[in-house]
């Protein structure tokens, strides 16, 4: 039985914890240790791993903080449709590497890092931050109003009753859905209600982080200065699968929302291209795909920015192996068009 069968069980985004190379652990237990980080690195050259990831992750970073980050709890796959591949290319036509940011300059969102802080909002960071994305390289081009729409992750986490319980986690998808059917403000509207925070630091640039995650706040009805909402729609959602599908959506349209199983060494990850190589799964976790690349070694990868600020990993984003269905990362990708405004 191979490893993806014995750990990486996630076709809904539903994580399965298997037992089969599971290391036993209890929520109060470090996640990140020197040792842990030798190992991984003695294990395999592909990608390298730290304890160093700034002040998100501080000493006694622990498994229960962890799974707090990892806030996927479903994947409703049967409310969307597939995305149309009616003049998708063969992989091997499309461009060797390919980064949104690069392809569309004018999209300051695209490499805009956010932080989600001690709350399970993955599921609304990167459907907000992929939304954003794209008002920018659908409409962005003809009209420069479209070029910088930073939707707000703090009002879909808070106000969007279906996709889940906020803070607790959600379901990607239905972040999509609740854009095209009620619609989401700005950050300048709505910003996000949780600061930056420090884990188990002391005297850092940051207050430190609650010892539990943070509760959901309730809805605003009103704009932080107390104006009306404005609501921005998308006009249609579906999900997005499979390399070849997922890397010409990207290519024709932007930055998706994927969701994948969060391990204990990826939070160790530092440079590289990641697989998953030791420790425990922790949860799903969601985040925004923005290209793909070939290493110098012919390794195939994954651009990620993930949304645990940019002290993380190489400054905030990641590359994982691309072509394989690592960890689930090319069996939930979600994505749709905006609606102009």
């Amino acid at each position: 039985m191979t490893r993806a069968a014995l750990l990486c069980a996630v076709a809904a985004c539903v994580v399965v914890l298997a037992a089969a190379r599971a290391v036993p652990f209890k929520d109060g237990d470090v996640v990140m240790t020197q040792q842990f980080v030798d190992a991984i690195n003695h294990q395999q050259s592909s990608w390298t791993a730290s304890t160093n990831q700034g002040p998100f992750f501080g000493d006694g970073f622990t498994y229960k903080d962890a799974k707090q980050l990892c806030g996927v709890t479903s994947f409703d796959k049967t409310r969307f449709p597939q995305r149309e591949a009616t003049q998708d290319k063969p992989i091997e036509a499309l461009p060797t590497n390919f980064d949104s940011s690069v392809n569309w300059p004018n999209c300051p969102t695209i490499m805009t890092i956010r932080d989600q802080s001690a709350c399970g909002s993955c599921w609304a960071f990167g459907g907000a931050e992929a939304m954003s994305d794209r008002y920018c390289t659908y409409l962005g081009n003809t009209d420069p109003k479209y070029q910088n729409v930073p939707i707000s992750a703090g009002d879909l986490m808070s106000c969007c009753e279906f996709c889940g319980s906020g803070c607790g986690g959600g379901d990607p998808g239905a972040a999509w859905e609740y854009w095209v059917l009620i619609g989401i403000p700005t950050n300048i509207c709505d910003p996000y209600p949780f600061p930056k925070c420090e884990h188990h630091i002391t005297g850092g640039q940051y207050p430190p982080c609650p010892a539990n995650e943070y509760p959901t706040p309730a809805c605003n009805r009103t704009c932080a200065d107390g104006s009306p909402k404005v609501h921005y729609h998308g006009s249609k959602s579906f999900l997005v699968t499979g390399e070849a599908a997922l890397m010409n959506e990207i290519y024709n349209h932007g930055p998706v929302e994927v969701a994948f199983t969060v391990y204990q060494d990826f939070l160790t990850y530092k440079s590289g291209v990641y697989k998953h190589t030791s420790g425990s799964a922790l949860g799903g976790h969601a985040v925004k795909m923005i290209g793909w690349g070939v290493t110098s070694t012919g390794e195939k990868y994954w651009i990620i920015n993930n949304s645990w600020n940019a002290d993380w990993g190489n400054k905030g984003q990641f590359w994982i192996l691309r072509g394989v269905d690592e960890c689930g990362i090319e069996s939930s990708g979600v994505a749709g068009a905006p609606k102009q405004f």
